[in-house]
């Protein structure tokens, strides 16, 4: 029960679960902060008066333990908390801009605790069902389809919504408040509809229908042509009280009303949590430290599907500001994959987002359009509604470019930084001949990548473009290219296919 003052919630979760051969005779949920008021499991026995049968439990700090009742028979097991609280974090009661209350939840990395019983981790994902009890006056939305709305007798509306597909529970919300829902059109693949909505304020529908929500059924359907189907029910996009600028709950997008307020909200952050909903809500990761796998994907994906609506222009744009950004980031000295992160929030980092988006910039780059999109495609058809570690696609891409790429996720994922080139080069007797040398400090360790651009100009005008194999391997690496004529300048990688920088000399 949503309340229509104050800021505690009544509430009644049942959890649904296995109980294999030989599991523990206990269940412990996640749940911070709130009062436990009683713990039953439902009872099929007509001697019983009573639907549950009281189950004893211990709620400690943020966890909860139940004693579990014998099991009956194989199939899923389940109990039912009932508690009551007003949430510390997690689930939102607030005023918004205008001075209007609103709730709505907000619960990466692990902030579901706070306000609902769960196994509270990225792996642990499970289908929703929700019965939400909320004033008249209030719009409600939260995962999945909604199934329909019933008055109360108290004069507030129940709402019910389904989500089939099992989601992590960071994803798992609902947002309350009074908002105007627009429907634009939906978005179709192979004769499946996706209806998509527009929620936000009323003095912000307007602005959020003609500017940043304009294309919202183009990016769906873009994504869809590139990677799937798109894998819910529905989509809303919804205006909230978010802390993030976006946050990409399983089929009802959450986003910051600032944005809306100042009116600076772009499509851009519309496409990367849209990409979220197949990368990181479908395909979720296992383990946090992988995060690359969400926010990596997502923020490449902005652009590929920028590129798709507007040109490659976008990508090309988008990938060199990405690559200034993780420059000038205080973890260029750290991998993707740092395991000795303990602040889950530390890594929402130049590495998970902007390097992540080059690594697979670069990866495409290597394998070649053909394979990189029939991985991805394949990578989400065998993942989808699943947890995966950065293996598990490594493995994917092999399969589908055919070839054995441990190199270049050991280096881009493992290693720390990027490769910082000097490049000597002399012109005679025909030739050019390229000296160069990887400089980054010596703890990054060196790079491997194949084919890297070079461009020789004369007087501004491109006299010959060559590719380069660069080499892991120690000391300086020589390279000649017969040209015809001399060059006066050289540039490396001028198109900005790899993330490294150089400085080209003469010499």
């Amino acid at each position: 029960m949503l309340p229509d003052t104050g800021g505690t919630i009544t509430a009644q979760a049942t959890v649904v679960f296995l109980r294999p051969p030989g599991a523990p005779d206990s269940l412990t949920l996640d749940l911070v902060g709130m009062t436990v008021d009683s713990v039953g499991a439902r009872v099929n026995d007509p001697r019983i008066p009573e639907p549950f049968a009281w189950l004893r439990w211990v709620h400690g700090d943020s966890l909860l333990r139940i004693a579990l009742p014998p099991p009956r028979g194989s199939g899923p097991a389940s109990v039912s908390v009932f508690y009551h609280g007003a949430p510390r974090d997690g689930l939102l009661i607030e005023t918004d801009a205008r001075g209007r209350r609103s709730i709505f939840a907000d619960d990466w990395p692990e902030r579901a605790r706070d306000w609902l019983p769960t196994v509270d981790a990225p792996a642990d994902k499970a289908s929703v069902h929700w019965l939400i009890d909320a004033p008249a006056r209030w719009r409600v939305v939260a995962n999945g389809r909604l199934v329909h709305t019933a008055p109360s007798p108290d004069g507030s509306v129940w709402w019910e919504y389904d989500e089939r597909h099992p989601i992590p529970t960071y994803t798992m919300v609902l947002g309350a408040g009074p908002m105007t829902v627009s429907r634009h059109a939906p978005a179709v693949w192979a004769g499946d509809t996706v209806p998509i909505t527009v929620w936000a304020e009323p003095e912000d529908s307007a602005f959020a229908d003609s500017v940043a929500f304009r294309r919202v059924t183009a990016v769906v359907e873009t994504l869809q042509r590139l990677v799937g189907p798109f894998p819910y029910g529905k989509l809303a996009h919804v205006e909230s009280s978010t802390r993030y600028g976006g946050m990409e709950n399983a089929s009802a997008i959450f986003y910051a009303e600032r944005g809306y307020v100042t009116r600076r909200m772009s499509e851009s952050v519309v496409r990367h949590e849209t990409s979220h909903q197949w990368f990181g809500d479908a395909v979720t990761e296992r383990d946090f430290h992988h995060l690359w796998l969400s926010e990596g994907f997502a923020t490449y994906f902005d652009l590929v599907v920028g590129a798709a609506l507007d040109g490659d222009s976008v990508l090309a744009r988008g990938m060199r500001g990405l690559a200034r950004g993780f420059f000038r980031s205080d973890v260029v000295d750290r991998p993707v994959l740092d395991t000795t992160v303990t602040r889950l929030t530390d890594l929402l980092d130049a590495n998970s987002y902007q390097k992540g988006a080059w690594v697979l910039h670069m990866l495409r780059g290597v394998i070649g359009d053909s394979a990189f999109f029939t991985g991805i495609r394949d990578y989400y058809r065998t993942y989808r509604d699943s947890s995966v570690l950065s293996a598990d696609f490594q493995r994917v891409m092999e399969r589908a470019s055919d070839r054995p790429l441990g190199w270049f996720f050991d280096e881009w994922l493992r290693q720390p930084g990027y490769p910082q080139l000097d490049v000597a080069w002399r012109a005679g007797g025909g030739s050019v001949t390229m000296t160069v040398r990887q400089t980054q400090p010596a703890a990054w360790g060196r790079y491997t990548m194949p084919a890297v651009p070079v461009e020789f100009l004369r007087g501004g005008a491109v006299l010959a473009r060559r590719t380069f194999d660069l080499s892991a391997q120690g000391g300086p690496q020589t390279v000649s290219f017969p040209l015809e004529a001399a060059p006066d300048s050289v540039g490396v990688d001028p198109g900005g296919s790899v993330l490294l920088t150089a400085a080209t000399h003469h010499g």
